[in-house]
């Protein structure tokens, strides 16, 4: 996971004088980094767990595989579409307050979630948590900058933090898998109450507030930015099974096209835009933000597109297809705490291509997957595809840290967050389409094969366009 800044903020560090007392780590510092933790942890969870849940809530409300799209991706579009707003909420707010807000939301929808009786009220559901943990994710930093002044505590904090994405995409699918065998789908809704009123009270007696500043919100810009990602995800997954020159795919895509066409113009004009489009006019930055893009789009498509072939085709429950992606998930943890940490002194575009390249042969072994007598391949090479993003993922921040001035660092790692968010719910809908083709073998192979490029494409630009020295910022 990468160590990104809050967005709405312009370094991620409070604009007052540090508290001294700040300095060292405390009782109270301790725990409010674990309250920080523990909403980032639910947030990546509930996403991992569910992909291994998806083929027993399609059994349980009757849903197809573009309704299950719309489970992953009804959460992840608002997500990444309010990202950027909610760094601004969180200057005017303050960020323990917005997050203290957001986590009570997440919590309450979970609930819903988990007595949902139809698919469209857990659609309805999964859309609530998905507003309130794109609340939720850009606090987390503000947070912890707030509570550690020292920037060598602070360091150490934000390690703390992305081995806690790490912990979750490893725990995800095992723990999925687990809870839906023995108790069912719903379960891996209603562990998030307790673990959320827990974490509510930590935040609450813990965490400190951060200094508040007037910031303008961008509701044009929002609100076209929603449409044009709404619509052109909706094109995705609804093009496979109603044809994609049907005149209601046709018709999102023209929706999608023209709101974004709409959304820039709004950016062009605005005064206080959300996305200033001048930071793309760096070849650099722009490349780091593709290559955020490419990473959630290949990593986290491949695992909503393989979790629900083995299922389908290998006649596998969520409980075994949680350990066939232990390799995944553990090698994962691995390029990141052991390897990443080794080679961090080499600069992030070497660690970018070099952990690139690793997941592109693992996702080139895993065109050869077939039936369940192939499990050898693809135990290789999804665990050759997760250390590549062990090793590379947590540089995807500092690679564009470094091709953008440091006054709009705060909102680089905001467009960068949103970017990443965008390829997951791009890739979920695109790679689950092929993976419902009558073909599905097939379908398969060109899931697999776009994965393959996707991390190709990290390789390429990496070695193009990210600076060779090291982050400072």
């Amino acid at each position: 996971m990468t160590t990104s800044a809050a967005p709405g903020t312009s370094t991620g560090l409070p604009s007052s004088a540090p508290d001294p007392a700040a300095d060292r780590p405390t009782h109270h510092s301790r725990l409010a980094l674990a309250a920080v933790c523990l909403g980032f942890f639910m947030i990546l969870l509930d996403g991992s767990a569910l992909n291994v849940a998806l083929p027993a809530i399609e059994r349980d409300v009757h849903g197809s595989i573009s309704a299950l799209q719309w489970v992953v991706n009804i959460y992840t579009i608002p997500l990444a579409s309010v990202l950027l707003t909610a760094g601004s909420i969180s200057d005017r707010w303050g960020a323990r307050r917005l997050f203290v807000t957001a986590l009570a939301a997440f919590t309450a929808a979970s609930l819903l979630c988990a007595l949902s009786p139809t698919l469209g009220t857990l659609i309805g559901a999964r859309f609530l948590q998905g507003l309130a943990a794109g609340g939720l994710l850009p606090t987390t930093l503000a947070i912890i900058a707030r509570t550690y002044a020292d920037p060598t505590e602070r360091a150490k904090a934000i390690t703390v933090w992305g081995a806690t994405g790490g912990m979750a995409l490893v725990a995800g699918p095992i723990a999925g898998g687990f809870l839906t065998d023995l108790w069912g789908w719903r379960s891996i809704f209603f562990i998030n109450v307790p673990v959320g009123l827990a974490t509510l009270y930590l935040a609450q007696r813990h965490a400190r507030e951060t200094p508040r500043r007037e910031a303008r919100p961008d509701l044009p810009g929002q609100l076209t930015a929603i449409v044009a990602l709404s619509a052109l995800v909706a094109y995705l997954i609804e093009g496979g099974p109603l044809g994609w020159t049907s005149p209601i795919t046709l018709g999102l895509l023209t929706l999608g096209i023209v709101a974004g066409v709409a959304f820039v113009a709004v950016e062009q004009r605005t005064e206080h835009p959300m996305l200033p489009l001048v930071v793309f006019r760096r070849a650099a930055f722009t490349a780091s933000v593709s290559n955020g893009f490419a990473f959630q789009f290949g990593g986290y498509g491949m695992q909503f597109m393989l979790a629900i072939y083995v299922q389908q085709h290998w006649g596998l429950n969520a409980l075994e297809t949680g350990v066939h992606f232990l390799p995944f998930g553990i090698s994962w943890v691995f390029g990141t705490i052991v390897l990443n940490r080794r080679m961090v002194g080499r600069g992030p575009r070497t660690l970018l291509w070099t952990g690139a390249l690793a997941s592109f042969v693992g996702a080139v072994l895993l065109l050869g997957v077939d039936g369940i007598a192939t499990r050898p391949l693809f135990l290789i090479g999804t665990a050759l595809a997760g250390l590549g993003c062990g090793v590379f993922s947590p540089s995807l921040n500092a690679a564009a840290l470094l091709s953008i001035e440091p006054a709009y660092a705060g909102l680089g790692s905001g467009i960068l967050n949103t970017a990443r968010q965008v390829g997951m719910a791009m890739g979920v809908a695109l790679l689950g389409s092929f993976i419902a083709m009558g073909d599905s073998l097939l379908g398969l192979r060109v899931s697999v094969g776009l994965v393959a490029l996707c991390f190709l494409a990290i390789v390429v630009l990496s070695l193009r366009y990210v600076p060779r020295r090291e982050a400072t910022a």
